[in-house]
């Protein structure tokens, strides 16, 4: 079999599917080892729902209306009849398009071998490891020539030697905070592998399990929360050992309900790939109508508490490194180390829009180009119309020039929109010699675009701003509102101080967004808030398709002193700015409730006893 090697490369590396037989859909990173060739009779050659096939398993159609894409795929297939008894089937003039962030996947730990080299998208030819000792994953004796290990984050409390989440809660309108707790993992009974370190580096986490967390909110939606993520970690094939690279991450947290359905747990399996001899990973009991889904029940996205903030504590080996990107509203994000293995990374944000634009296009009306890339070989979206469907990820690399091209096939109206609470590794890493000499994690960058730029800002030294470029559809699924966009970046004083050659990081900054058709500007001042040795800022309102946003430092001549560029990289925490007034958070609590009261000298309200 011939594969495609894909220069363009998404977040997770998880091909996520539906399907041949019945549908179609996008994936967060493409592909299953297409072949270059890509004639629309080749159009859905390849059953990708293999597993539920052999195991002859049904597909469950939810009464709720699709609340992720794969859903919205499912239920809105345009079909053509097939044959005198009244049976349809996918019309193939037909194609799925989109550009999301969703992981509409359920999320398995596992070990796998692939045919594709480090640094290419994962090829269908694959095996799935029993551990990291399996014989036939092993360097000199098998076929792969790389090496990737998804390690589900677990529960802190159950598995506190590893990568998990250590706590999350929920600050509501009024200050106070609710604080959740683990009540089951998900899917139950998965399997589990330990992890492989030195003394010095964390080769991979254990691969764990995700957990349902409970918290009691007055007048929520509910109860339940899933909080899944995974630390992606490949590796290099070299003669007698595997050698490990920079890992990713991804991390998710989901409002939902539960509906019964004749549904199985997800797990993934080896089978032959269609046709042929070749070995490849499935997922059995994949299920469009369900957000995630275990023996018997089948869950569905619903709202946050209106107006609530989740804060989210995560044990995260110290090698994820870097940018990150999220969809969240106004980050405020710090790190701190807990061993020389792991950090402590915090995280508090709204839970942000997630503006997902696609659609079903009709293939005779899209030029062959859009999916190639310049070298005549099939780029991200080339590849998974083999599939029936072309997706792209919202933060792969060249996801704003591709919208801009498929913009006017797709129109100005949004898919969907869904509640989005996501973080996970940026795609491109920083170029500046500021953040490509630091250590650790550098900033989160935010944004509810359907298309967003895959790394952190680009530093531009002429007009000494951070730039980033957004795009999205202009209107909501109505095709009447405005979608508004909402903008946060949270990162490291030293890190400013550094880009910005100053010594004390401000107070303000200015914020300007281009508009990318008209060339209009407009611009604000807002306020630069500090949180131990992490600034963040944050931009909403402005709308769509595709704007540029630039981030420049407001601050008096005279305070402006030059800093060698090493600064940052000597020293993880800068010294304290001396205009900003230190703001103080204290916990008081009354009863079960908890409230955060800050300020320059904080004091409990009537009723409640600092803790």
């Amino acid at each position: 079999m011939k594969h495609s090697r894909m220069k363009q490369k998404s977040i997770l590396g998880i091909a996520v599917v539906i399907l041949a037989a019945f549908t179609s859909i996008t994936s967060l990173q493409n592909s299953y080892g297409a072949d270059n060739s890509l004639s629309v009779e080749d159009v859905n050659n390849k059953d990708l729902m293999q597993g539920n096939g052999f195991y002859r398993i049904e597909t469950f159609q939810s009464k709720f209306p699709p609340d992720s894409l794969l859903g919205w795929f499912q239920q809105n297939l345009p079909t053509i009849p097939e044959g005198s008894r009244g049976a349809t089937r996918k019309d193939p003039s037909k194609l799925g398009v989109s550009f999301s962030s969703e992981l509409p996947m359920a999320l398995l730990s596992s070990i796998r071998v692939f045919k594709s080299q480090v640094g290419e998208s994962d090829s269908g030819v694959s095996y799935l490891c029993s551990s990291i000792s399996d014989p036939k994953c092993a360097p000199a004796t098998t076929f792969g020539n790389s090496l990737r290990v998804d390690s589900v984050l677990g529960n802190c409390a159950k598995d506190p030697a590893s990568g998990c989440v250590e706590s999350f809660s929920l600050i509501l309108d009024d200050k106070s905070e609710v604080v959740a707790k683990p009540i089951q993992e998900i899917p139950l009974g998965t399997k589990t592998f330990p992890g492989e370190a030195t003394t010095t580096k964390i080769n991979y986490p254990a691969g764990l399990s995700a957990w349902i967390w409970e918290v009691d909110v007055p007048g929520a939606a509910t109860k339940r929360y899933l909080l899944r993520g995974t630390v992606i970690a490949r590796a290099k094939k070299s003669t007698n050992f595997w050698d490990f690279q920079k890992p990713g991450f991804y991390f998710e947290l989901i409002p939902i309900s539960a509906e019964v359905a004749p549904v199985i747990a997800p797990r993934l399996e080896n089978f032959k790939y269609k046709n042929t001899q070749d070995p490849v990973v499935r997922q059995v009991s994949i299920q469009p109508s369900c957000l995630a889904h275990d023996t018997n029940i089948c869950y569905h996205r619903v709202d946050f508490p209106k107006g609530a903030r989740a804060n989210v504590k995560l044990k995260l080996p110290n090698t994820v490194t870097g940018w990150l990107n999220g969809r969240l509203v106004k980050p405020n994000v710090s790190t701190q180390p807990i061993d020389n293995l792991y950090d402590r990374v915090t995280v508090e944000a709204g839970p942000s829009e997630n503006i997902i634009a696609g659609g079903w296009v009709d293939w005779a009306k899209i030029p062959e180009a859009l999916f190639f890339n310049d070298d005549g070989t099939p780029n991200t979206m080339g590849v998974g119309r083999l599939d029936g469907a072309a997706g792209m990820y919202s933060g792969s690399v060249g996801a704003i020039e591709n919208y801009l091209k498929w913009q006017q096939y797709l129109g100005e109206k949004a898919l969907l929109k869904t509640q989005g609470w996501t973080i996970s590794s940026t795609v491109v890493e920083a170029s500046d010699s500021c953040a490509s000499t630091a250590k650790g994690l550098l900033g989160v960058v935010a944004s509810n675009a359907s298309a967003y730029s895959p790394g952190a800002p680009t530093f531009n030294k002429e007009s000494q701003t951070l730039d980033y470029r957004v795009a999205a559809p202009h209107f909501a699924p109505d095709g009447v509102t405005e979608n508004l966009g909402t903008y946060g970046l949270s990162m490291r004083s030293d890190l400013v101080q550094c880009l910005y050659g100053v010594k004390e990081v401000p107070e303000k900054v200015e914020i300007s967004i281009t508009s990318g058709s008209s060339g209009e500007s407009r611009g604000s001042t807002v306020s630069l808030f500090r949180n131990g040795n992490w600034v963040y800022l944050s931009a909403e309102g402005f709308t769509f398709s595709s704007p540029t946003l630039k981030v420049k430092l407001v601050q008096p001549e005279a305070v402006k002193t030059e800093v060698a560029k090493t600064e940052v990289a000597k020293t993880e925490v800068a010294a304290a700015p001396k205009k900003v007034v230190a703001i103080k958070v204290i916990s008081c609590a009354k009863g079960k409730i908890t409230k955060k009261v800050s300020g320059t000298n904080p004091k409990c309200p009537a009723g409640y006893k600092k803790k």
